[in-house]
């Protein structure tokens, strides 16, 4: 899909749009303008009371994190007090990591569509999961991340030759990710294995057209070596991490209704199969446009790779889109075995680069097909609405009368926090502290949800052990203050806005 004429418009567009995101990031990070929420209070929590050897075994409230991430996440907060930036800095980082590889690496796909190249980058980062998690305290970044490695390993592996001079560091670093990335993400070794298929396709073709034995032999294993490490970490990985998440029971009754149940199967299939494309859109009317585009991209896809396989007309495009319909297929069969939840989209995140590469290569057909300006509607239409939901996700956030009462409890509570420990005042606190996630909280199982919320916030110093109290209401936090030891003669009570002491003497 060529736009010569409209290269420095698309490239403009496509710079301020990561500017901005880029931008809005580094302020979430470096001023205290996103307060947590339910999902970051989890993780933060375990982050506080748990020690390295804790952190392999059960993780509080139900959570799942790949282990030696989460490992390294709390070596380095803990190292900077848990303070707001620490809290805030890894998924920031492992998202500009993001937008950088991303773009590396469809510029090897594309080539000189620089069209194409530009809307792929705007997909992923217009994608719900990117703009939700960008720098929250959560490993769905990471997933993004490794799912745009893989299609890089993917790439590597496809143009390695023993004909040609191999690049010795760049090898390395192939071999280096594979035995490593494994262990930061619970879906990558579901991305990954595509990758074996493609593999397997060219190790078919060497062994049927390559008429040099020494260099057939060579190339073959300098292809299998990189994947034979990864299938040895993903082992481990399993081992020492992922077998925890495949036996949790407690995990899979949350997302029962997200996955395919004993009744009306065919149902939930199709539903399952709709949200998997279009959970790629961020708002209803993209949910709508990718949800079609997405399994018509696919259908598409599956027919191409079976007609070129039938004809052996083995080219790049093939290998790409044979990635991407398996991975797509696979992430299906996994749904009808009951192993992966569709309807999510952080759980689904793995599979954004693929189907964003089968809707790029059908609208490239499309325009083909069409030419002149007829073709070019469509992806010009999706490449303004996927530009525009990014700054409409922040703008809608920052608008929001829930953003603002958020704040208003964080600012106060961290006001209230520091109050408390310069003073050595026990805190009552009230469930308002885990506004709008009350609710949320309660069911994941604590029997005091506002006690532990406080905890998590970054003014809260563990070390220092003040007492935090669980009340239902500020207005009984004088009775409650009676019930405490005779030496606690002051507290301070509130319920995340407001905020005030108690003394015993004024209790009558």
């Amino acid at each position: 899909m060529r736009f010569n004429n409209a290269d420095k418009i698309i490239r403009t567009i496509t710079l301020c749009v990561l500017l901005f995101t880029v931008g809005i990031g580094d302020i979430m990070v470096f001023c205290e303008v996103k307060p947590f929420w339910v999902d970051e209070w989890f993780i933060i929590y375990s982050l506080k009371t748990k020690n390295a050897h804790d952190i392999f075994g059960q993780l509080a409230f139900m959570q799942q994190f790949p282990r030696v991430y989460l490992a390294l996440l709390r070596y380095f907060t803990s190292w900077c007090k848990y303070s707001y930036v620490s809290l805030r800095l890894p998924s920031y980082l492992i998202s500009i990591a993001t937008i950088v590889l991303s773009y590396r690496v469809v510029k090897r796909i594309f080539d000189k569509q620089l069209f194409s190249r530009y809307l792929f980058v705007l997909i992923l980062v217009s994608a719900f999961t990117f703009t939700e998690y960008f720098v929250e305290m959560k490993q769905y970044a990471m997933d993004i991340l490794l799912s745009i490695l893989a299609l890089w390993q993917l790439l590597e592996l496809v143009n390695i030759k023993a004909s040609s001079p191999i690049n010795v560091k760049r090898y390395l670093l192939l071999c280096i990710s594979f035995l490593v990335v494994p262990f930061f993400s619970y879906t990558y070794p579901i991305a990954i294995v595509p990758v074996y298929t493609v593999v397997l396709m060219q190790t078919a073709f060497i062994v049927r057209h390559d008429s040099e034995a020494i260099t057939k032999r060579n190339t073959i294993i300098l292809k299998w070596l990189p994947l034979f490490l990864c299938t040895i970490s993903v082992f481990a990985f399993y081992i020492i991490d992922a077998r925890q998440l495949a036996t949790d029971k407690i995990m899979y009754d949350r997302w029962s209704f997200l996955l395919v149940g004993d009744t009306n199967k065919f149902y939930a299939f199709c539903t399952g199969f709709y949200t998997l494309f279009a959970q790629t859109g961020n708002g209803l009317l993209f949910e709508i446009l990718f949800g079609i585009l997405g399994i018509a991209s696919f259908i598409y896809g599956i027919v191409y790779c079976l007609r070129r396989m039938y004809k052996r007309e083995y080219s790049f495009e093939l290998l790409l889109k044979t990635y991407a319909c398996v991975l797509l297929a696979l992430t299906l069969v996994l749904y009808l075995a009951g192993k992966m939840p569709l309807g999510t989209p952080r759980l689904n995140a793995f599979t954004t680069p693929s189907i964003a590469i089968l809707v790029i290569y059908l609208l490239n057909r499309i325009a083909a097909y069409l030419k002149g300006t007829k073709g070019m509607i469509l992806p010009i239409l999706l490449y303004i609405g996927v530009a525009a939901n990014v700054f409409s996700h922040y703008i809608n956030y920052f608008g929001s009368k829930e953003y603002k009462k958020m704040m208003l409890v964080y600012t106060a509570t961290e006001t209230a926090i520091n109050q408390a420990q310069a003073q050595k005042m026990p805190i009552l606190i009230a469930p308002g502290i885990a506004y709008p996630y009350e609710r949320a909280v309660i069911d994941a199982g604590e029997p005091g949800p506002a006690a532990w919320v406080l905890k998590t916030f970054p003014a809260y110093d563990m070390n220092k052990h003040l007492p935090v109290y669980a009340i239902t209401d500020t207005a009984v936090a004088a009775q409650y203050l009676a019930q405490l030891p005779a030496n606690v003669t002051t507290v301070l009570a509130g319920d995340g806005i407001y905020y005030h002491a108690i003394q015993r003497k004024d209790i009558r």
